[in-house]
């Protein structure tokens, strides 16, 4: 079988894991733009990637340089979004097309490959807010066209699920797959706290995702300034590990001096994949305090599903699919809420039996519901059914 997954520009290796668990040993190929956002998913300088890669690129992204130039400068004073250069003609002579969310240009051109060639078409969807990304009418076409012509829609979360009804895709095109981790290498264990700068004796609350505001980190910073000035109640000296990497790292270091906590921040760098699980056994808690936007709520939340699987008691809060990864294995918060996420904290530090019980669960969960070897099979059967 040959597969070609169509990531556009938010490409990393470790989402992509269980398509090399897929039996069969179907010959794959991802397609990939370059961008910013992908920039910073390469910092992370992971390890190589077995697949066969294909680029496509933006339209500011072909021509000799004055074409380039005039394009990226029509683009930046008409507020008109980047678009990909057509490439549905490369999907030819693939079994199966894997796309990413029903607006994407990928999606479109996959839709394109679909009418013209014959090309099954599975979409994966995280999205999870009914008719969103709407006021662009070039992406509401997509949508719209997207909706009514791929084969299979593939799912996480109930949430997405209950977006897609709304959007008018049929039940019988529905799928859902609960995505994997390895849970081999994201496992309970010893930590590495001197590689992260933190000691032994600290409370480590450990932060990892992209530094922007729908995150939530500035109130976690918020609620690290009390625990800070209340460490004489707590009894350990609290140290907050962030890891991440992305836009708004200026605008938290700005935070943190105003609010007097630099001594007790540590910013871990986008770390490889590889050292991921280190960061996690390195932390007492991980706190995901996602908040919500118009065009955002979280929708599955990755670092969840590793954090669990190391073993690693999870507060976090009630934004979007969060409640549905976690069950009852973690603590959960109001969003935009730092009393909470301060008082949730707080009942790890001092009940140290709340944070083995959480660490028990939330590995039991992982291994029962966050596999790698059930997502592939899920995904095998998607394909061997549209084929």
């Amino acid at each position: 079988m040959k597969l070609a997954l169509l990531c556009g520009n938010r490409f990393n290796p470790w989402h992509f894991q269980g398509y090399g668990l897929l039996p069969g040993d179907p010959e794959i190929s991802v397609f990939r733009a370059e961008s910013q956002i992908q920039r910073f998913f390469d910092e992370r300088n992971d390890t190589s990637f077995p697949f066969d890669f294909q680029r496509i690129y933006f339209e500011e992204q072909v021509g000799n340089p004055l074409t380039r130039f005039v394009k990226s400068l029509r683009t930046t004073w008409s507020n008109r979004e980047p678009r990909i250069v057509p490439f549905h003609e490369r999907l030819k002579g693939y079994d199966v097309v894997q796309s990413w969310e029903l607006f994407t240009d990928w999606s479109a051109q996959a839709l394109l490959a679909r009418e013209r060639f014959d090309v099954p078409l599975a979409v994966i969807v995280w999205d999870n807010i009914p008719f969103n990304m709407e006021r662009n009418p070039e992406r509401r076409a997509i949508k719209k066209r997207v909706t009514e012509g791929a084969d299979v829609f593939i799912v996480h979360t109930e949430r997405s699920e209950r977006m897609l009804d709304f959007e008018g895709v049929p039940a019988g095109k529905l799928v859902r797959l609960n995505p994997g981790v390895d849970t081999d290498a994201f496992s309970p264990g010893p930590g590495k706290r001197a590689e992260f700068g933190v000691q032994d004796d600290d409370f480590v609350v450990l932060f990892v995702g992209w530094f922007l505001p729908r995150k939530g980190i500035d109130f976690l910073l918020l609620a690290l300034r009390e625990l800070v000035q209340g460490q004489a109640t707590t009894g350990r000296r609290v140290r907050l590990l962030m890891v991440g990497s992305g836009p708004g790292q200026d605008r938290v270091e700005q935070l943190i001096d105003r609010l007097g906590v630099r001594d007790s921040c540590v910013f871990g760098g986008a770390l490889p994949y590889s050292r991921m699980p280190d960061a996690f056994r390195s932390a007492d808690c991980f706190v995901l305090p996602s908040i919500a936007t118009p065009e955002w709520q979280e929708q599955f939340g990755m670092s969840l599903i590793e954090s669990m699987a190391c073993g690693t008691p999870i507060v976090t809060t009630l934004s979007g699919a969060i409640p549905e990864v976690v069950g009852d294995n973690a603590i959960l918060c109001q969003p935009n809420d730092f009393v909470a996420l301060l008082d949730a904290i707080k009942r790890l530090i001092l009940n140290p039996g709340l944070r083995e019980d959480l660490a028990k669960a939330g590995r039991a969960r992982a291994m029962e519901y966050f596999n790698l070897q059930g997502f592939a099979q899920g995904l095998s059967r998607v394909y061997e059914d549209l084929c």
